[in-house]
Order: C-alpha cells, then structure tokens, then sequence
C-alpha cells in the first residue's frame, strides 16, 4: 500500500507556464529579441530559466544577469495566471482524507515554491516540502526523494512520485521508488515516454485518485 505520494511542482502540482513565458517573452522584448509562442513556451516550462533563455541568446550574453533579470520579473508576476491543475485539489483531499502522507519534492526555489503555495493557502498542507535550493543535490539525483521519505520515517517502497518529465522519472527509479508519469504537464512532442521506464502514466490529475484508491 502507498503511505507517502510526492509530488513535482511545476507541470505536475501547478500550471506555471503561463507566467513563465510572461517573464520569458518580457526578457526578450527588452532585449529586442522575437517573443515565443505559448506553445514553444509550455514545452520548455519544466526545463528552468536558461531553456527559455537559450531560445533567444548565446554564449556572447551574460547569463547570469540574463538570468537575474528574469527572475526578478517572474517573482513579481508569479501569481498571475499560475493554478493548481484541474482535479488536483480533490486528490490531495482524498489523501489526507485517508489519512495518508503528501510533499511537494521539486528542484524549483523555495521562495518561489512557498509564494504559490501561501497564495492559495497550501503552505501548511504538505506534510514535506523539499526544494532545489535546500543543499541537496537535485533531481535526476534521488536525494531529494530519499530525504523526504527520510524524513517521514516511510520506506521508499511505501511511496510513490508524480513527475512530468524525464529527470523526476529517473529520480524515481534511482531512488527505487513508484514512478508515475504525470503526461497532462510539459511534455514536448518529441519525447519517447514508453521508454522511460515510469511505472503508471495518468492523462489527467483525476487519475491520480485511481491510485490512491488501490
């Protein structure tokens, strides 16, 4: 029986990619750079600052300070257009109605983590938290996942982690954790998922529900 469902946040937990490409699209106007399309954006949305900044730059800019430009806009418009994805909210309660364990493990900043998570009042939810910038090595590692599971005294073979892209599934594996490939988040068209190894794939955050009820 699963005790303990982790979450990724971005693609997985919350739709983040509208604000995102928002930030991106700012940064490249003031650079006069052309805007990307929602959909080139979405894509990458799972993948950090610099994919999106590699669409428009090259090793000739600073990306650090590229990067701290971003950053500094994404943070003052993070709670624009950013929400839980569709049938999340009910699963999380049906978790904790059951009386079972959930955390977020995501290789996002906490600060930027915890300002989503205070807007829509989640902040004391989760039962763990881990993020990128918690000195742990982050995902495709299993470090994250281990210290969670750690953490909350449940062996690994008792949880289960919900990601939307490659990096979460082979921290899964690693970690020897249940894998499940969360296919409503950023997937780009490109990628080969049967060849991932995840151990379930849900189309649609009310799937989940299906898992906790077995």
């Amino acid at each position: 029986m699963t005790k303990l469902f982790l979450f990724d946040f971005d693609g997985t937990l919350v739709d983040s990619a509208p604000d995102l490409i928002f930030s991106a699209n700012y940064i490249f106007d003031k650079h006069q750079k052309k805007s990307i399309s929602y959909e080139q954006g979405r894509e990458i949305a799972s993948d950090g600052i610099n994919a999106y900044l590699s669409m428009r730059f090259d090793d000739s800019y600073d990306f650090d300070k590229l990067s701290e430009e971003f950053l500094t806009h994404y943070s003052n418009n993070i709670l624009k257009n950013t929400v839980f994805f569709e049938g999340m909210s009910e699963a999380i309660e049906i978790i904790k109605k059951k009386k079972l364990y959930w955390g977020i493990v995501t290789n996002k900043s906490r600060a930027l983590t915890e300002k989503i998570l205070k807007f829509y009042g989640l902040i004391n939810h989760a039962d763990i938290l881990i993020c990128g910038d918690d000195g742990l090595t982050p995902k495709p590692s299993p470090e994250m996942l281990l210290s969670a599971c750690n953490s909350l005294g449940i062996d690994v073979g008792d949880a289960i982690y919900i990601g939307d892209s490659l990096r979460d599934i082979q921290a899964a594996i690693s970690a020897k954790m249940k894998s499940v490939l969360a296919c409503y988040g950023y997937l780009k068209v490109t990628d080969d998922i049967e060849s991932w190894g995840a151990d379930f794939f849900v189309r649609h955050p009310e799937e989940i529900i299906n898992l906790v009820n077995n």
